[in-house]
């Protein structure tokens, strides 16, 4: 029991270091790009908003899975779990239909 339990710990310790990665990779990227489509900056990748859409899709996919682990914990969490699903299945339609 004691060892799924440091199991249950440490993924719930990655997916939220991961969650906040993430989180300040998409600052980044939405700085990057709003500088270099005022022309202050010159980076070919960031001139359209792909990196923008790909980085939102990737959060809210860790992010749900983190709310989706916390769930067992707190059982609130699964509706949070099932919105940000939801909204990252909506940004990969986005994605894949070329609206960026």
């Amino acid at each position: 029991m004691d060892r799924e339990y440091k199991r249950y710990v440490n993924m719930e310790k990655a997916l939220g270091f991961l969650g906040w990665v993430m989180l300040a990779v998409t600052v980044l990227v939405v700085g990057l790009t709003v500088l270099t489509l005022n022309g202050i900056l010159q980076f070919s990748i960031f001139r359209n908003y792909l990196p923008i859409g790909i980085s939102i899709f990737i959060g809210l996919m860790i992010w749900g899975l983190r709310f989706y682990y916390n769930s067992r914990r707190y059982h609130s969490y699964i509706k949070y779990s099932v919105f940000a699903f939801v909204f990252a299945l909506i940004q990969l339609i986005f994605l894949l239909s070329n609206v960026y």
